[in-house]
């Protein structure tokens, strides 16, 4: 469903060049299509074009491809057509291009998703010849992963190709264009490829596992030779078979390849589908026992620019894992009481089993110690042995894996978190905890729509939840509504007095907005009421950091550390020895962070910034390339994080790769046109790529809105940008604007 860029392959499916009829060509399409803009044509076969667009609600370039008018004749083929896309919406992995959208315009339906910019792995091999086998099997193992969750999902793709895969510009590898099951033409004629396509294919069965397996292994045989097993698109079908039954072993061509890499390919090819690899589960296991260690996929790139720390909104995430904790202890320790026969708990259940899951829910109160969650989850888990119906233990289990995917950003917890929450609602729709903790999900991941709508569902089920409304707080401050989220987490206080959670959570809107002194004086409540709580600990480090208070920021720090090693405060530290030009210290101390969560791209994104500092370019390098990697992976679980958004586009950026730089900071302005973060940041990477009126402007704006100032004039990289003349009028019309906004909003 992405399109091919201009040096590629235009080829779309098989009713295209490959089955032998020729592309159908058709004019371009009008210069728009519904808010869509078309800006390029860059592909067009048998079921329609493919076009580079520009979507205005979200200002960002998206591949666009629009079918025939005759592909789609009626409402029920429509219908079909719309519940296939849905299907393929829900996808999310690293490795798959997301599909965004369909709709009808001027009789044509159209998909949409991300504008990759990068190379298919068909022209990467006409521009430099077939892979060494390391890489070739490297490409093969994020292809059969995301395959892998393709047919978890219970579809297929049914047109893997060299054409429909495609190195991104940062070296990540993004299987796209989905073959459409549902069209008519799919349906009537042979889907695939014919190089790619298994035998019996030819013979009328129908797609299936094996079938997308198979062409696996064919893909692999062509990233090692150049050329497939046989050519067989210009063939009739009888004749087709044959050849295939008499390829050229990959043996014959490639002797130098290892046994366990021509083994694999071979039992992907087979012509007997009962003998290939059972899943691609299975093919991945293969390619990467071939390769005999996980080696991370290749990441382009060489670059010269400098880069930016990124701690300051480190505060949101620690305030998001200091709120999302505990779910039956609603209110703190007011909800004790509850009883085995309370909402959510099986009748007759035994008292022992009730005390497993009450203590559980006591190490999630303090989630700030890691080891508490895992212990809690542990606790879950014995619960449902004893009791698979104890729906309140599916959700803290749900609960518990979602605050272990906030520590290790290990995308299968966020999978199991969702699926035990589900669970737990199968059990008893009317638990508020659960929808909850989905809230937090869809909050985390952008979508604010689903957010609000999922954490109302927790109220209307239980208005007294503390949880619900501290939720509720968060999405109201994402969402930009700063006085909702302080009325909601006013309402948390109210039903929790005691609970650390609602001062750090105010303390988090207060730091947001600017006001440091006031997120200062709520952090230190959060340690009066809990002196062991390093959430609290590190958001007081942060405040001080920002007022200047350097001495009294590295004590919070040092405390955090003293009480358990936590890759948060290893970072702050990095960032406070950095602003005090100690880049040697900072380098340590985000080594140290990285050792404790190296799959956070942030941790990576700062080692880079130290490193730069430092002097040693070709570190930093190394560092902003795995960053980007790991960046582009979360991207896919959350295309609408705006800090996300602007830390990648940062990366990029300092990379010297400004084209997709920009088009993410677009992206995240559009997303959050008020927020004084995003654009800030945004601001400080325009400065970067040389762009200075449009870093004027939004600095400014960010600043006169109640940004940390602190940050703006210890910057070095903004050392030209204050002192430009443009800079101090910008910022007094943007402050004056910014009181006539307040005034008219108290009018």
């Amino acid at each position: 469903m992405s399109a091919p860029r201009m040096d590629e392959d235009p080829t779309l499916s098989l009713s295209d060049s490959d089955s032998g009829r020729g592309p159908v060509e058709m004019p371009p399409a009008r210069d728009a299509w519904g808010d869509f803009r078309l800006l390029e044509r860059v592909g067009h076969g048998g079921f329609g074009e493919v076009y580079r667009a520009w979507d205005p609600r979200l200002e960002r370039e998206v591949a666009l491809k629009l079918l025939l008018p005759s592909s789609v004749s009626g409402e029920e083929e429509y219908r079909a057509l719309l519940r296939e896309a849905r299907a393929l919406a829900s996808l999310q992995h690293p490795n798959i291009v997301h599909v965004y959208g369909i709709d009808r315009h001027d009789g044509r339906v159209g998909f949409w998703t991300d504008f990759v910019h990068g190379k298919t792995l068909s022209a990467l091999i006409r521009a430099q010849g077939a892979f060494g086998y390391r890489e070739a099997a490297l490409i093969g193992l994020d292809v059969a992963r995301a395959l892998s969750a393709v047919h978890r999902s219970g579809l297929l793709h049914r047109d893997i190709k060299a054409e429909n895969v495609m190195r991104e510009a940062g070296g990540r590898i993004l299987l796209m264009d989905f073959g459409l099951s549902t069209l008519p033409q799919r349906q009537a004629n042979i889907s695939g490829s014919p190089n790619y396509m298994a035998p019996e294919m030819f013979q009328g069965r129908p797609a299936s596992v094996a079938s997308d397996i198979y062409a696996m292994g064919v893909l692999l045989y062509y990233l090692v030779t150049g050329e497939h097993p046989v050519k067989v698109s210009k063939r009739p079908f009888a004749e087709a078979v044959a050849a295939i039954s008499e390829r050229q072993a990959l043996i014959d061509l490639r002797p130098d390849l290892p046994e366990s890499f021509l083994r694999t390919v071979h039992v992907a090819t087979e012509i007997d589908p009962a003998k290939r690899f059972g899943s691609a589960g299975q093919l991945a296991s293969a390619l990467a026992e071939s390769l005999g260690a996980s080696v991370p996929a290749e990441v382009s790139s060489p670059p010269q620019r400098r880069g930016k720390r990124w701690v300051w909104e480190a505060t949101i995430a620690a305030a998001v894992l200091a709120v999302a904790v505990g779910f039956g202890v609603w209110t703190g320790k007011v909800q004790r009481w509850m009883h085995p026969e309370a909402a959510g708990v099986p009748a007759g259940t035994p008292a022992n089993t009730y005390d497993d899951y009450q203590k559980a829910q006591d190490l999630l109160q303090h989630s700030y110690k890691a080891a508490n969650i895992d212990a809690a989850a542990q606790g879950f888990q014995q619960v449902l042995q004893e009791d698979p119906t104890f729906a309140l233990a599916a959700a803290g289990l749900g609960n518990a894996w979602f605050l272990q995917y906030r520590n290790s950003k290990d995308g299968k917890l966020l999978d199991q978190a969702r699926a035990e929450e589900m669970k737990a609602l199968q059990m008893d729709p009317n638990l508020a905890q659960p929808y909850v903790t989905l809230a937090r999900m869809a909050w985390m991941q952008g979508q604010i729509a689903l957010a609000r709508q999922q954490v109302q569902k927790a109220i209307a089920i239980d208005p007294h939840s503390a949880e619900a409304y501290g939720a509720l707080a968060e999405i109201d401050l994402a969402d930009g509504r700063t006085p909702d989220a302080i009325t909601a987490v006013q309402k948390a206080l109210d039903l929790g007095p005691n609970d650390w959670r609602w001062p750090v959570r105010l303390g988090n809107i207060y730091f947001h907005s600017g006001k440091l002194e006031e997120a200062a004086a709520e952090f230190q409540k959060g340690v009066d009421l809990d002196p062991e709580n390093t959430f609290a600990y590190y958001d007081l480090g942060l405040a001080r950091m920002q007022l200047g208070r350097f001495d009294e920021a590295r004590k919070n720090f040092e405390k955090v550390l003293s009480i358990q090693p936590d890759p948060d405060a290893y970072t702050a530290l990095g960032s406070l020895l950095e602003l005090q030009g100690n880049y040697g210290q900072a380098v340590n101390m985000d080594q140290k962070a990285i050792a404790l969560r190296a799959g956070d791209f942030q941790m990576w994104g700062n080692l880079g910034s130290a490193y730069l500092w430092g002097g040693q370019h070709d570190k930093a390098m190394q560092a902003y390339r795995k960053a980007i990697e790991l960046a582009e992976a979360q991207r896919t679980k959350s295309p609408e994080d705006t800090g996300l958004l602007v830390q990648l586009g940062d990366y990029y950026a300092s990379s010297s790769q400004p084209g997709p730089s920009e088009v993410l900071l677009r992206k995240a302005l559009a997303l959050a046109p008020d927020d004084p973060d995003v654009a800030y940041r945004a601001g400080e990477t325009y400065e970067l790529l040389g762009q200075r009126a449009r870093a004027i402007s939004l600095i400014a704006k960010a600043l006169a809105q109640g940004y940390h100032s602190v940050e703006f004039q210890s910057s070095p990289e903004l050392k030209s940008l204050r002192a430009d003349p443009a800079f101090q009028t910008a910022l007094n019309q943007a402050k004056t604007e910014s009181a006539l906004d307040k005034s008219k909003q108290l009018q």
